[in-house]
């Protein structure tokens, strides 16, 4: 008896299938009657509750990877009530609606019968701030917005102007490659689409280091060395300039303010030059 009990859940099962297969179009019948396409169609939803009374329902929902995507959102993409025939659910609509969330990167949807849907997504991560005036966007390493926040999140740099979301990975792969820049870029402003000012350690009180338009691995190399020699970002200066291979011009910030030249911390390659 228990045999044959199992054989006949196992028909009920491929039957059940069956009909949402045809219900749901995963593959094709012949042409026929609008009034008997509607009939199939009443009967099918009659196969898929028939089906959740039997026990082939939706009763839990598993969600793997989801850090910053909220749970009410997810739900929402699913769209479908406890206690849902879970054949009903279309997997293909439901990942890509979860895939339209704003955080999330890609997402695998699956029926686990008879009572789950299992749901696995992989999120964006947060690369930047970027600044348009009073509105800050998350962005991936792509330039790609992700959100709209309302202010400075967490230790991202921020960073200013038309284009930089796109442009920034490269600025920041070049100063993740000298060990004393590394970690430390807190801003960062993209001039006219074309070259870079630059803030290390603080937003507030740091030198704008000016850097060139191309190639700015010299610049990068020539600053590394400088801050490991002399400790220029830690001196109390207005802007550092490296936009001119073999030269260097500073602007000292004084104490109430005003701006006076100071002497430039020397250097081995050229001679300082100052700007008043």
């Amino acid at each position: 008896m228990r045999r044959l009990a199992l054989s006949v859940a196992a028909l009920v099962v491929v039957v059940v299938a069956v009909a949402a297969a045809v219900r749901f179009g995963l593959f094709s019948m012949p042409a026929i009657e609008p009034g008997l396409t509607t009939g199939v169609a009443r009967a099918g939803d009659a196969v898929l509750d028939a089906s959740a009374a039997a026990g082939l329902r939706l009763e839990n929902l598993t969600v793997q990877g989801r850090v910053q995507s909220r749970p009410q959102d997810i739900l929402a993409a699913v769209d479908h009530e406890r206690g849902a025939p879970i054949l009903a659910i279309d997997v293909e609509q439901t990942r890509e609606a979860i895939e339209a969330l704003p955080w999330v990167k890609s997402a695998q949807v699956e029926r686990k019968l008879p009572q789950t849907v299992h749901v696995v997504i992989q999120e964006k991560t947060a690369f930047a701030l970027w600044q348009r005036g009073q509105r800050y966007t998350l962005v991936d390493a792509e330039g790609n917005a992700i959100v709209d926040v309302t202010g400075q999140y967490g230790d991202l740099p921020l960073i200013v102007g038309a284009g930089a979301p796109r442009a920034a990975s490269r600025l920041m792969d070049s100063i993740a490659g000298r060990p004393n820049l590394a970690g430390r870029l807190r801003g960062a402003v993209y001039v006219g689409e074309r070259r870079w000012n630059v803030l290390f350690d603080s937003l507030e009180t740091a030198a704008a280091v000016r850097l060139p338009e191309g190639d700015i691995a010299p610049a990068l190399d020539r600053l590394a060395a400088l801050e490991r020699d002399h400790k220029i970002l830690l001196r109390d200066l207005e802007f550092i300039d490296l936009r001119v291979p073999g030269q260097l011009i500073i602007r000292v910030r004084k104490p109430d303010g005003a701006v006076a030249p100071s002497p430039a911390p020397p250097i081995p390659d050229a001679g300082p030059k100052q700007d008043a």
